[in-house]
């Protein structure tokens, strides 16, 4: 091998020259672009950080309202049951106090309608007493002929009912 100390101390200056001028040109711009990339990147994930936090408040504060919202709706539905009930209750007394009221009714109908029957009876039974006996007046009869003729009357009377 025909290398040269001179060749190879040219060659290591002009490799650390190079390394100079690479580091003075182009060493800096580079790091200073991936500080910048980094910096970027770091940002980037405290906004998702960021954004974590503020979803899970969000989901939270949803979760909170759907509880209220729930609590609400089921407050609503138990007044309603309640509403139903008391209307139910009321309903119930109003038929109760019209059922009894009909009962009245009904009843003083019915002692009317007895009242009228006694009535009509006695009515009917002075007129056929007094039937039988302007009969018995107008016929001059023996016992047996009483007996016959009020038989006769009775079945008459019986027939017409």
């Amino acid at each position: 091998m025909n290398l040269s100390l001179q060749e190879i101390l040219t060659q290591a200056l002009g490799f650390l020259i190079l390394v100079w001028v690479m580091k003075r040109l182009f060493w800096k711009p580079i790091l200073t672009s991936l500080d910048k990339r980094r910096s970027t990147i770091e940002e980037a994930f405290r906004q998702i950080e960021n954004s974590k936090k503020e979803i899970d408040s969000l989901r939270r504060d949803y979760e909170s309202h759907l509880a209220k919202i729930e609590e609400e709706a089921h407050a609503k539905i138990q007044a309603a049951i309640d509403e139903g009930r008391r209307i139910s209750r009321e309903i119930q007394a109003k038929s109760r106090e019209e059922a009894k009221e009909a009962l009245l009714r009904s009843r003083e109908n019915l002692a009317l309608e007895i009242e009228k029957a006694r009535i009509e009876l006695r009515r009917e039974i002075a007129d056929l007493t007094l039937l039988a006996t302007e009969k018995l007046l107008r016929e001059k009869m023996t016992e047996d002929k009483q007996r016959e003729k009020i038989l006769e009357m009775i079945e008459e009377l019986e027939g017409r009912k």
